[in-house]
């Protein structure tokens, strides 16, 4: 009988650098991050929010939504998003963080399916707040295997 299990957690991989968060206002929307190549063929990653420095993210109902833009042509393009708009689709996954007042909240959310190949990552704040600077989006990958 095999039973399959996940498989180890790779290094993180940061989607979104402080470049493209930073002072990003309450409901703005960020540019693409850098391209990514998911050339492990991992399956799944666990996406984690980290704030870089003190701010007050809203009591009620702080999130942060992330697409990752595919593509398939190797980098050539990618699926429509750009700075001050959305792809045309739901978010791949929305990231609940504690509010509160003059905080530096770490949060995260787990399971997103990743492409193969090339792709980029971008955000839309839905945190009540403008995110401070030094904050990022990372990614650590994984796959499921038999043994």
């Amino acid at each position: 009988m095999t039973i399959v299990r996940w498989g180890p957690l790779e290094l993180p991989v940061t989607l979104l650098t402080s470049s493209e968060l930073a002072g990003l206002a309450n409901t703005g929307i960020s540019a693409p991050g850098a391209d990514i190549i998911n050339t492990g063929g991992s399956l799944y990653c666990d996406v984690e929010f980290v704030a870089g420095a003190a701010f007050s993210p809203s009591a009620s109902g702080a999130m942060l939504d992330v697409w990752v833009l595919r593509s398939i042509d190797g980098g050539v393009s990618f699926e429509d998003g750009a700075a001050g708009f959305i792809p045309s689709r739901d978010p791949d996954l929305t990231i609940a963080v504690r509010g509160g007042t003059s905080i530096i909240p770490r949060a995260g959310a787990s399971r997103l399916v990743l492409p193969p190949g090339h792709f980029k990552a971008m955000a839309r704040n839905r945190l009540g707040a403008s995110i401070p600077s030094g904050s990022s989006v990372r990614i650590a990958s994984y796959t499921e295997q038999a043994v």
